[in-house]
């Protein structure tokens, strides 16, 4: 017989593994602005409350260990899932996203996005300069 949390535990790994399944789909039908607000949980809805940061982040990581999908733009897809389910564990977390000038002669835009709780980082920030052009989970967004 499970206990509740072996039980939880299973249905969170489940969970995280059906999101994280569906955000490329997701990103190529909606935009960002949508998907946010698709994977933005309503108040009060926390139902991992209780649940450490560290063992949702383990969950997210070990489920984007070998990506199929949006590899090169895996940064933006473990955001969303960082944000989303810390969200659901009731923790006020900030997506945010921006980008890197040009560095090659065809001009093209780098982007990076991070997850962001009581202003630390919780996923690789960028180390260079780099232009924020969304914060997403703010008063303000």
């Amino acid at each position: 017989m499970s206990t509740k949390r072996e039980m939880r535990e299973t249905v969170l790994r489940a969970h995280v593994w059906l999101v994280i399944t569906a955000i490329p789909l997701l990103d190529r039908l909606l935009p960002l602005r949508w998907l946010l607000a698709l994977m933005t949980p309503p108040a009060g809805f926390t139902p991992y409350r209780g649940v450490p940061a560290e063992r949702i982040m383990r969950a997210v990581e070990q489920r984007l260990r070998r990506p199929r999908n949006m590899r090169r733009r895996a940064c933006l897809r473990e955001g969303i899932a960082l944000f989303h389910f810390l969200r659901l564990a009731g923790l006020p977390v900030v997506l945010h996203v921006g980008v890197y000038p040009p560095k090659d002669a065809d001009g093209r835009l780098r982007a990076h996005c991070w997850v962001t709780h009581g202003g630390k980082a919780l996923q690789a920030a960028p180390e260079q300069p780099i232009a924020v052009v969304l914060n997403y989970g703010t008063k303000s967004a």
